[in-house]
């Protein structure tokens, strides 16, 4: 069976994490949640710890933004998908090239859409790392 694909999870909102964690376990076999994070400091220590090859960001987060998260990964060896409520977080994302943006609350299709893409990346080159200027 081949390895499953590590996803992290930071939203401070436990409502989100579930719904992720249920969408996943009902859809996506070949994910597994290594954890959830509920503000960027633990997201940082844990995702450089354990490695995962796809994180769902929320932007507005306690003691720092999904912004900030992504800023301390200059270079990254991960997809990000960042869930957010709030459609001007979009904007700001500009300058990290090609994250996709899911605005809360979203259609299970546009979730499918973007976690299928993620996946196909992750597959076609489990190492691609990202850069943002």
């Amino acid at each position: 069976m081949p390895k499953k694909i590590k996803t992290w999870i930071i939203d401070d909102e436990s409502d989100a994490q579930e719904l992720i964690k249920g969408i996943i376990k009902e859809e996506y076999p070949e994910l597994e949640v290594a954890g959830v994070s509920v503000n960027i400091d633990d997201a940082f220590e844990k995702i450089k710890k354990e490695k995962p090859n796809l994180v769902f960001l929320d932007i507005n987060l306690p003691r720092g933004s999904g912004i900030n998260f992504l800023e301390r990964f200059p270079v990254r060896k991960f997809e990000v998908i960042v869930i957010s409520g709030f459609p001007e977080n979009k904007e700001s994302l500009q300058r990290f090239r090609n994250i996709p943006f899911l605005q809360k609350p979203f259609s299970m299709d546009e979730f499918k859409k973007l976690t299928d893409l993620a996946i196909q990346s992750i597959q076609d080159d489990p190492h691609k790392v990202h850069r943002y200027d």
